[in-house]
């Protein structure tokens, strides 16, 4: 396995990790990249991840299961946490940030 791959593979790979939600434990698996964002959005919002996913569950669309509702949650959060530094002034020549994003995630 080349060190592409290998970088991938740890990018993409699930961990699980047991949480516990309005008294009952259960089982979630996300990427690394999601858990710390999960992690950043509790440190920005002073609250711990356990009422954060307890608010998520009790407001989730009942149509969703809880991870999909967190991956969902975390993005739209970071989006409209963006918005205002997209709005103030937008460079036309943004290949760099994007290429260090897609660096991250491939």
């Amino acid at each position: 396995m080349n060190q592409e791959t290998q970088k991938y593979k740890r990018m993409t790979e699930l961990s699980s990790r047991v949480i516990t939600i309005h008294q009952r434990k259960t089982t979630m698996r996300l990427c690394k990249n999601e858990w710390d964002a999960l992690k950043d959005i509790c440190k920005r919002e002073k609250i711990n991840r356990k009422m954060l996913l307890e608010m998520i569950e009790s407001r989730k669309d009942p149509k969703l299961g809880l991870t999909p509702s967190i991956r969902l949650f975390s993005l739209v959060y970071l989006h409209e946490l963006s918005k205002p530094l997209l709005e103030k002034q937008h460079k036309p020549d943004n290949h760099k940030s994007l290429s260090d994003i897609l660096d991250k995630i491939s």
